[in-house]
This record gives structure tokens, C-alpha cells and sequence, in this order.
């Protein structure tokens, strides 16, 4: 396979005797390329329910043109990350490698074509005055069929315009768009083919209400819980395509959503919520390996780099890349094997459903300004209780302690990021304040794993004959570093006091 990231703009709808206006002058572009005449035939897959499509996903077989084969498009930041894969032997196979890296959204659900598509297309480079390729624009005829159930009597056709960026900056696309606006031809309300051509039946369902602070309680919980996991199906294909920090953000969304099913646990049905919060906490457990030992790594190269040159005995630097990055790789591959596991499909499938139709209680149709704030002040008071509770721990107790008062603060933080679209500055303020104790306990935790790691590595180095020394060093640094870190927490602690108050 191979990858790519595009940013393109469709423009149109197109009058079928329109040129294309002369864009030589516009955004850099000193000249045009030769045009290139292509027939491409595409065939889009997808769920009988469109999971991929209303997620923003293409997936088609395409023949014809210089890349045809199998496309995966993908959302991500201003474009999309196109995966390539071989066309193959059987046009109806999709590759085992994309089915997987969709895996989250279909949850195992059939993928059969959707839409079939032809277009003819004009290709023409946008080259600067070296000659450079700064985009390619292309100019569509398309035809398009809806496939499947309910699909198969719809035919359209229109023409546009499309404007990729091969080296160019960003602006061109604008300079671009502005020159086109000239001939009456905008941006089209419609950027992908298949949506074109499926209609309603790829649009996304219906946003629901802004949660207010007057209205139902319900309505915050649901916003929250339809964006963590959407969340968590984006970041899963990020650990599928083995990016670390897409462990980070799934670890994130786990934790955050078993808040808002742990704080705002009156508003919903125990019966499926708390089964759901086991699963979380397991989802998270599966993935923290990776993510340990990529924070691990990069804390302990920091503090080497901090060491005058006297304190380094030993090959300190390459045992540490070498054993840390050995733990990273294993993590990631037992993340991405417990993606792959029945239990993991059947939790994604179960969060689904919860986000889509949550088991409202009575209470959740009470107004949020009279309900929730009684769950802040409970969250408040659990952390305060926790930072007195580590402040006064001793001995072996001491790192637990505080790693539990951290996970209290996690937990207030979560809790009025939540609250925050509908209360406003009070959560705000709030949310701000948990922060700070968070992230002093965050780095009184790191320490922690460092020190583990520190005793590990220093065993490791006393079996092959090498000096301990730098190691024991590191792991009094550390201590200090904790100790200040404790520190730093106790004295955040008086502004969630201080916005405790808000919450009546």
C-alpha cells in the first residue's frame, strides 16, 4: 500500500460550454501544463447504512488514470489521507488491509458497491516559474448511479472543477477560488462524487440541539457522549496505521467517556452504562503499554540531555532508545491485536447504540442548571478529599495516593469540559482550575514510570557488565522532580476550592 495526503476543492455545478477560466497569474502559477485526457470508472463500497460515507470516509475501486486501484480517503485536518492498495484479482474483494483500517466504523458489517461513477476527465498542472507543479486541476464530466437497496432508479450527471495542491501552499486554493468566483462558479456545496450521486441517503443525521443550561440535563450528556465516540473511531484507524498518538487520544476518549458515564450516572439506565465503563477501563488497560513506554522514552532522552557530560556512564542513551522503543513496538501491536478482538467490535457496537438512543432516566428530562451542579460539587469534594488523603500518605502507599487524587482531578477536568458548551464561564473556570492539578500530578506520575523504568533499565546494565551509576543518579532527580510536583498540585488546589464556589 501506499499513502498520501490531499487538499483539493470542488468547484461547481459547471455549465457543461463553460471554459475553464486562464489561470496563469493566479497564486504563483507561472504556466500550464499540457492537458491529459482519462476515463476513470469508480465503484464506491459501503455498509447498507452508509457508515462510511455519513463518517466522512470514501472507499472505492477505480480504474483508469495514473493511480487506479483501490482508494481509501480518510478525514484529516484540512484534507484527507488518501491509502492506496492494488487493484487486485476479484473487483469485488476489497483489500483485507482497508477493511481493517475501517474496522471501527463498518464493526464487521457487509461492504457491497453503493454508487458507480464515470468520469471523464481534462487534467491540467499549475506550474510556478521553475516549472514546478504547484496543483492540478481537473475538469469533470461525471455520471453517476446509485447501487443497492433504494438506490438503483437514480442516475445524475453533472460537471466541476477540482483544484489539488501537489506542491503549492494553501493559498493558492483561495487565490483559485476567487478567480473562479469571476466566472459565477463556487465552491460547491458538495466536495465528494459519491455524495453527489447517493443524495439524502448520505446525509449525516440530524445534529441535535445545543445543549443550554436551561434545558434538559439529557442533552448535555448526549452531545458528550456522540462526540467521544466519534472520537474514538477516528483515533482508532490512527492506531491501525501505527501512529502513537492515536493511542494517546483513543486513551483519552476512553477515560472520558467512563466520566461521563460515572458523573452523570443518574441520568441513564446503570444496567447498560456501568457494564460499559468495565469495557472502557479494559479498552484503556490494552492500550497503555504503547503509550507508557512512548512517554517513558522521550522523559528519560529529555533528562539525559539535561546531564553534564560526567554523568553519563555507560552507553546510558542507547539502552534506553533501544529497550523503550522495543516496549512502544509491543504495545502497539497488543493495541492494535485487541482492536482486531471480538470484545473490542462488540464495545464499539454497544457505544454506538448508546450515543445514538441513550437509556434516558426521569431525571435526564430535569433542567441541567438544577441537576448537574450537585454532580460537580460531589467531584470537587472527591478530589479535595484525595489531595489530603496523598498529602498525609507515607511509605509504600505514598505513589498510589497521589496517583488516585490524580485520577480525581482527570475526572473534575472531564466533568466540566462537559458542562462547558451549556454553563459557560463557571465550568470554564472550573475546568481551568482541575487542569493545573492535573497536569502537576501528571508529571509527579511520570516521574513514577521513570523510576520504574530506571530500576529496570540499571538491572539490565549490571547484567551486561555496565556502570549503574547515571541511573541511580537519574532516579534521585526524579524523586526531587515528584516531590515538586507534589508541591505544585497542593498549591493549585486553592483555585478548584475558590471555583467550587460557583457550583452553589
Amino acid at each position: 500500500m501506499s499513502e498520501h495526503h490531499e487538499i483539493e476543492r470542488t468547484f461547481g455545478p459547471v455549465p457543461t460550454d463553460l471554459e475553464l477560466p486562464d489561470l496563469v497569474g493566479v497564486g504563483g502559477v507561472a504556466a500550464l501544463g499540457e492537458a491529459q485526457e482519462s476515463l476513470l470508472e469508480a465503484t464506491y463500497v459501503d455498509t447498507d447504512d452508509l457508515r462510511l460515507v455519513r463518517a466522512g470516509i470514501t472507499l472505492r475501486r477505480r480504474t483508469g488514470g495514473a493511480d487506479e486501484g483501490w482508494h481509501l480517503k480518510l478525514p484529516a485536518g484540512e484534507g484527507r489521507d488518501e491509502v492506496h492498495a492494488p487493484l487486485g484479482r476479484r473487483a469485488d474483494h476489497v483489500p483485507v488491509a482497508l477493511r481493517r483500517l475501517v474496522l471501527a466504523r463498518t464493526r464487521g458489517a457487509e461492504l457491497a458497491p453503493v454508487a458507480a461513477v464515470v468520469t471523464r476527465r481534462t487534467t491540467t498542472d499549475l506550474l510556478d516559474d521553475r516549472g514546478q507543479r504547484l496543483a492540478e486541476v481537473a475538469d469533470d464530466r461525471v455520471e453517476g448511479r446509485a447501487l443497492g437497496e433504494g438506490g438503483t432508479d437514480r442516475h445524475t450527471a453533472w460537471r466541476e472543477w477540482e483544484v489539488e495542491l501537489v506542491d503549492g501552499d494553501p493559498g493558492l486554493l483561495d487565490a483559485v477560488e476567487e478567480h473562479l468566483r469571476a466566472s459565477d462558479v463556487g465552491r460547491s456545496p458538495v466536495q465528494r462524487k459519491v455524495v453527489h450521486v447517493l443524495g439524502e441517503r448520505a446525509a449525516p443525521a440530524e445534529a441535535l440541539p445545543e445543549p443550554e443550561w436551561a434545558g434538559p440535563a439529557a442533552r448535555v450528556l448526549h452531545a458528550r457522549l456522540l462526540d467521544l465516540v466519534e472520537t474514538l473511531q477516528r483515533h482508532d484507524v490512527a492506531i491501525r496505521r501505527g501512529d502513537p498518538e492515536g493511542v494517546h487520544r483513543a486513551r483519552i476518549a476512553c477515560r472520558r467517556m467512563r466520566t461521563a458515564l460515572a458523573t452523570f450516572r443518574p441520568l441513564v439506565e446503570r444496567e447498560v452504562t456501568d457494564p460499559l465503563r468495565e469495557e472502557l477501563k479494559w479498552l484503556g488497560r490494552e492500550l497503555a503499554p504503547a503509550r507508557d513506554a512512548h512517554v517513558a522514552r522521550d522523559h528519560l532522552l529529555q533528562r539525559l540531555d539535561e546531564q553534564p557530560r560526567a554523568a553519563l556512564e555507560g552507553p546510558v542513551r542507547r539502552r534506553v532508545r533501544r529497550e523503550l522503543d522495543a516496549d512502544a513496538r509491543d504495545g502497539l501491536r497488543a493495541a492494535r491485536a485487541a482492536l482486531e478482538s471480538e470484545r473490542y467490535l462488540a464495545l464499539v457496537d454497544r457505544l454506538v447504540d448508546l450515543a445514538s438512543a441513550p437509556p434516558w432516566t426521569a431525571t435526564a428530562r430535569r433542567k441541567a442548571r438544577k441537576r448537574l451542579p450537585r454532580r460537580v460539587r460531589k467531584d470537587v469534594a472527591r478530589l479535595l478529599d484525595r489531595l489530603a488523603a496523598a498529602e498525609a500518605a507515607t511509605g509504600d502507599g505514598r505513589d498510589e495516593a497521589w496517583h488516585s487524587a490524580r485520577k480525581a482531578a482527570k475526572r473534575l477536568r472531564y466533568t466540566a469540559e462537559a458542562l462547558e458548551p451549556a454553563a459557560g464561564k463557571p465550568a470554564r473556570r472550573l475546568r481551568k482550575a482541575a487542569k493545573r492539578v492535573t497536569s502537576a500530578l501528571g508529571a509527579r506520575q511520570d516521574t513514577v514510570v521513570a523510576r520504574e523504568q530506571l530500576l529496570r533499565l540499571a538491572a539490565l546494565a549490571r547484567e551486561h557488565g555496565e556502570s549503574d551509576f547515571t541511573y541511580g543518579l537519574l532516579v534521585g532527580q526524579e524523586q526531587a522532580r515528584a516531590a515538586q510536583a507534589e508541591r505544585d498540585a497542593l498549591a493549585a488546589r486553592a483555585r478548584v476550592e475558590k471555583r467550587r464556589d460557583d457550583w452553589g
